[in-house]
Formats: C-alpha cells, structure tokens, sequence
C-alpha cells in the first residue's frame, strides 16, 4: 500500500474546517496545527492539551491532540508502542465524540470528526498491510464522513477522505471495489484524484492533507512529477521545518530535472538532519540517501547511485515500505545501465515481492521482462 505517514493520517484526519475562526477555540487550535505540521510536537501536544481544556466543545480539538500524540510518538518511539497510544487515545475520546454529536445534533461538523475518530481505527490495520480489514475498519467511521459530505456538500474537507477510499478501490482487487461499490461511490482512480484535487484547492484546512497525499500518488504510484511538484513546493514552502514535505519537494525537483535547485535542498536537508529525533533520523535518513541516489542516477552517475541505494535498503527502518520499493527499482535499473542483468532482475523481483499498489511494482514488472534502457 501506497502509504507514507502523511497519507495514512489524512485518510480519516481532517483539520480545521473553516479559515476564519468560527468556533470558540480555534485561534488556539490552528496554532497547535500549525506547530504539528512544522514537526514542533511538543509544542503541538501541549498546545492542543491546553484547548481541549478551555474549549472541550470544539469539533476538532479532541481528534487533532490524539492525532498529535500519534505523530509525536513515531518520531520517539517503535511502531507497536506509537500503535498502543493511538489505541489508547482514540478509546478516550470516542464517548466525548458520541456526548458531542448528542448535544449538536444540528452541526454536521461533530459527526464528521465523530466519523474520523472512529475511522482512524483503521490505522494498525493499514500499517500491517491487512486490506480488507483496513477497509471494513474504516467504513465504521467512512459512512457518518459518506453522509455528511452528502447532506453538507459546503463541507469541501470531507471530500478527501471519500476520494481517497475511492482512489484506494480503484487500484485495488475487485473484491474491495465491490464492497467499495456497494456504499454507492465510484470505485476509480479519476474520481478519487478530483475528490482529492478539490480539497486541495478548496478546503481551509485539509488543503495540507490533500496536497500530500496527491504529492505521494503522483511521485509514486501515477508517476507523474510534474503534478507533484506543485503541490510539494507549496507544502515545503508553508512548513519549512517538515522534514518529509521536503523530501517529497527534493523528489518532484530532481524527477522534473531542476538539478540546480535539487542540489541546494540536499545541502539544506543535510544541515537541518540535525534537528530531527533519533527515530527519526533512523527513519529518514535512509529516504535521503535514495533521493541522492536517484539525483546521481539522473546525472548518470551510476556506480554512486548503486552504492548509495544499496545503503538505502540496508539501512531501511521505516514502518512502511513505498521507499524500499522504488529503491528496488532504481538499483535494478542501475545493474541494467551497468550490463548487470542478473542482478537487476533479482532487484526488480523484490520490488514485486513488496506488493504494496505502488507504480514501482509495475515497472519492475516491466523491466523484469525487458531491461530498463533510459529515463
């Protein structure tokens, strides 16, 4: 499965709804979203603590602090351990969410963090690449965001987590666009991209979801960089200190041949490598070294590509594994551009064991068949 951190979260994790403040709350809240996004997790937690007390009638306060804390604990601490918190908080504020949808019954807004708190279940079941378990978890909270979307169409932000279910179902195996198919939406691809494309456009705060999810999709599944990369600029703009909106920046630029400025990011990221958590730097350091391996690649350079991608894979720690598929791929493409056949093929066969929807397993499939012969 295609899912990096930032697309896991977004599936059922929608920020704030309006631009203007609008509920009681919401200066305070946008602030701890601002800092989350920023990779300021303390202050993020801290920050979203304090306005569950002031404010605990906000819609999205309760939902955002346990989606903090989640987030906070990948950067500290192993999967299992960041799996048990998330358990922890969404068990907590669950009957705040069912008190809340009683008490306003007129504002879609609560059910549609009610529906997200219960979607983001889903989560362990995702990272353990279970499928079908994933989806029917999901669909718990899916079917309240399915109805508020249809009853509330100003809502644009609920449009994300529908585009992204039916992205999912239209890459996926007809058994799970069937069930897809049975909650009346459009299990394909197109529909899921424009859902997904209108949040980004148009929501107040799930543009940031929206834009890096489109980024993962079309970096590594659509391949198609050249839309990524706008996306990916205004993310890396916006939150400079995100280490991973950078990465995504890094790739958009080297894949759309802005060497120049795919040069200066990796000095800059080299430097800002410092501020990042032990788990962290465990985690993307090993990211980096691909994006430099794909940027000697592009410059023809292959023995270094090679043997910074092998550093890739053997240094590979991160809980999900699009990464490790492309840097599969790309070193089987480097034993083809060395006249190393069999080495690359056995690098495009573990691309294809991952089986993860990502385009790199496609490719290997191809190249599998006929040696990759140039970009």
């Amino acid at each position: 499965m295609f899912t990096i951190l930032r697309f896991t979260i977004a599936v059922f994790y929608i920020s704030i709804l309006h631009a203007d403040d609008y509920y009681k709350g919401d200066t305070l809240v946008k602030k701890g979203v601002h800092a989350f996004y920023n990779y300021e997790f303390d202050k993020a937690v801290n920050i979203l603590s304090e306005a569950r007390v002031q404010f605990p009638d906000h819609p999205g306060v309760h939902l955002i602090w346990a989606a903090s804390r989640w987030v906070r604990s990948q950067a500290h601490s192993p999967v299992e351990e960041t799996y048990r918190i998330l358990q922890q908080d969404l068990d907590e504020i669950g009957p705040i969410y069912d008190e809340l949808v009683d008490r306003y019954e007129y504002d879609p807004n609560y059910r549609l963090y009610q529906g997200s708190a219960l979607g983001l279940s889903a989560r362990v079941a995702l990272g353990k690449k279970q499928w079908l378990r994933t989806l029917f978890r999901s669909y718990r909270g899916f079917i309240i965001i399915k109805d508020v979307a249809k009853g509330s169409p100003d809502i644009t932000d609920a449009q994300l987590p529908i585009g992204i279910v039916e992205y999912f179902a239209g890459i996926s195996n007809s058994i799970i666009s069937w069930a897809v198919g049975l909650y009346d939406l459009d299990a394909s691809t197109e529909s899921g991209l424009s859902r997904m494309a209108l949040a980004a456009d148009e929501g107040h705060w799930s543009w940031i979801e929206a834009k890096a999810i489109l980024t993962n999709l079309y970096l590594w599944v659509e391949n198609d960089p050249i839309l990524a990369l706008e996306h990916a600029k205004d993310l890396a703009q916006n939150f400079p200190d995100n280490y991973y909106f950078n990465l995504l920046y890094l790739e958009s630029l080297i894949r759309t041949e802005n060497i120049g400025l795919s040069k200066v990011i990796i000095k800059n990221m080299k430097k800002s490598s410092s501020n990042l958590t032990d788990r962290q730097k465990v985690w993307y350091s090993p990211y980096l070294d691909y994006e430099i391996a794909l940027l000697s690649f592009h410059q023809e350079d292959y023995y270094k590509a090679l043997e910074l991608v092998s550093k890739t894979i053997e240094d590979y720690n991160a809980e999900l594994d699009i990464i490790l598929g492309n840097a599969y791929l790309l070193k089987g493409m480097c034993y083809d551009r060395l006249d190393q056949r069999v080495k690359a093929k056995d690098c495009y066969s573990k691309c294809i064991d991952l089986d993860n929807f990502s385009g790199s397993i496609k490719r290997a499939k191809d190249y599998l068949k006929q040696p990759f012969s140039g970009i």
